[in-house]
């Protein structure tokens, strides 16, 4: 009896412990939905022949996935649509460019008749596995597929091991440059992993980017710049799904257009889940 006593505060006392000593997984649902709002500011500055050009960008949508289907095998089929979505550019010349999807009459007319169309649609139709691994593209809208397989959906990989501190691990991929940003030159990349906490059932990891083979020129390097992100995941263990996410951005290149050039990126994007 006593035995027994000691065994079962044990368990009592250590079922936190005992719970998380699995590897975390996304816990996918037939019928669930997330939704998650995201806000993202961008800068850039080209600087060339003694003139200095700046482009700023702010980007607010709602994105909305719904699972369709979940196999045997723990892969998830599912569809994501963009609920509302605003996007405010300045350019160079001063000229600011809108598209409102909740106030189109204030849009600038191209804007509106090209972005319209994005929203309230499945955009992206995916099958991912309980880990966050892309499995296949079955569908794409906006942006060609293998935008997917560099910039995931849930934008991480989880570890095949249960959380311990200084756990760390790493996603080898490519990022292909299609159309308008290059030709379908590819580049090995590798995202970097670390568990960083565990409080109340929300992980925390560290995530940086880099290439593992370099483009040719300077010049080269600037579209890849936006794909190579550092930054914080919150992942909700308990419920399996991404709760919060927050990168940054911030690079320089020199050279890329003559002596005395540069070119500097400043990027930073919140993603927060607010539905379910």
């Amino acid at each position: 009896m006593v035995r027994n006593y000691v065994f079962a505060v044990f368990v009592a006392f250590n079922l936190p412990i005992m719970a998380s000593a699995q590897a975390p997984l996304f816990k996918w649902t037939t019928g669930q939905t997330l939704v998650y709002n995201v806000k993202q500011t961008t800068t850039a500055t080209d600087t060339a022949e003694n003139k200095t050009q700046e482009t700023t960008t702010t980007l607010e949508l709602t994105k909305r996935w719904q699972v369709r289907s979940v196999d045997q095998t723990g892969v998830a089929t599912l569809a994501m649509s963009l609920d509302k979505l605003r996007m405010e550019t300045k350019t160079p010349t001063g000229e600011v460019m809108l598209f409102d999807s909740a106030n189109p009459a204030k849009s600038t007319p191209a804007l509106r008749d090209e972005m319209t169309k994005f929203v309230a649609v499945p955009l992206s139709v995916v099958r991912i596995d309980n880990r966050g691994q892309l499995v296949e593209v079955k569908e794409s809208k906006f942006g060609p597929a293998s935008r997917l397989e560099s910039d995931l959906p849930f934008k991480i990989v989880l570890p095949t091991h249960a959380l311990a501190p200084e756990l760390n691990w790493t996603r080898d991929y490519k990022i292909k440059l299609e159309p308008p940003q290059g030709a379908g030159e590819s580049y090995d990349a590798q995202q970097k992993l670390l568990f960083k906490s565990l409080t109340n059932g929300i992980a925390v990891f560290g995530v940086t980017t880099e290439l593992k083979t370099q483009p040719g020129s300077s010049a080269d390097m600037i579209p890849l710049i936006p794909l190579l992100p550092v930054g914080e995941v919150a992942f909700d263990v308990s419920n399996g799904r991404l709760k919060a996410m927050r990168y940054e951005i911030k690079r320089e290149v020199t050279g890329h257009s003559g002596d005395g050039s540069k070119y500097v990126f400043v990027s930073k994007y919140a993603e927060d889940l607010v539905g379910q």
